[in-house]
């Protein structure tokens, strides 16, 4: 009986281990569209032409609307203070609000894939950069005012066009 016991403890808790080493990065699919995000690394090179769709200009922004959508389908192509970049909103679900950056940074990572590297460069934002790819990726975290964790996804043409501006949050 005692034997019977620790071999079903044991067995009880391999199942319970695997189910939470199964859970701890999620498919970037829940998180990205990741052809849609690779399209948009790719097309950083032609200052993202070939995703551009209709251009609505305002005092302060240019921005184009398109179809590449690699994030809750809330991006655009958008030049204001920084040269055009393509830039994605929307929640990053999670029990611990840093633990939704280490999520989807993993789920970046995963759409990426090999080569590139990750740094993280302030506590809520996470830098994706490939040896020989002019293009950087950006994740970053920030609470909404109504205290949601939300994410942004940004590729941008090169790292001085991805950098961080002294008056940025």
């Amino acid at each position: 009986m005692r034997r019977t016991m620790r071999s079903w403890l044991a067995g009880a808790g391999v199942l319970l281990l695997a189910g939470c080493a199964s859970q701890a990065t999620p498919p970037a699919a829940e998180l990205f569209d990741c052809g849609a995000l690779n399209r948009a690394v790719a097309s950083a090179d032609t200052g993202f032409a070939d995703i551009k769709g209709r251009l609505e200009t305002t005092r302060l922004t240019r921005t184009w609307q398109t179809d590449t959508q690699a994030f809750h389908d809330a991006c655009v192509i958008t030049s204001a203070r920084r040269p055009d970049h393509y830039l994605c909103f929307g929640p990053l679900e999670s029990d611990d609000p840093r633990g939704a950056l280490v999520k989807g940074g993993e789920a970046v990572a995963q759409c990426l894939g090999e080569g590139w590297q990750s740094r993280r460069t302030t506590a809520d934002r996470l830098e994706f950069t490939r040896e020989g790819q002019d293009a950087v990726v950006i994740l970053e975290t920030f609470l909404n005012d109504r205290g949601r964790r939300m994410g942004t996804l940004g590729v941008y043409q090169n790292a001085a066009d991805a950098a961080p501006r002294p008056d940025d949050p």
